[in-house]
């Protein structure tokens, strides 16, 4: 499976509080997030402005990503969500 990752991270306060970002998975688009949460507990990031630690934290961030993609750990909505139990 090859997984590529873009940097075209966008915060929607309105969607899940989530940082989303993108992943194509075999030339197939995944929405893929954050939750502020996790992004708070695990990154130190601020409720009003997550965006900067998500950038700081990309890599790690797109890590585990690869590694819920890999597990299939999809939501009913098909995308990926990572929480603060998965950091």
């Amino acid at each position: 499976m090859n997984i590529e990752f873009n940097t075209d991270e966008w915060y929607d306060h309105h969607r899940r509080k989530v940082v989303w970002f993108s992943a194509i998975v075999d030339e197939k688009c995944i929405d893929c997030g954050i939750s502020i949460e996790a992004l708070a507990d695990h990154f130190d990031a601020f409720y009003d402005d997550p965006l900067p630690a998500f950038r700081t934290q990309r890599a790690r961030i797109w890590e585990i990503a690869t590694k819920l993609i890999d597990q299939r750990r999809f939501e009913d909505d098909g995308t990926i969500i990572i929480r603060s139990a998965d950091l």
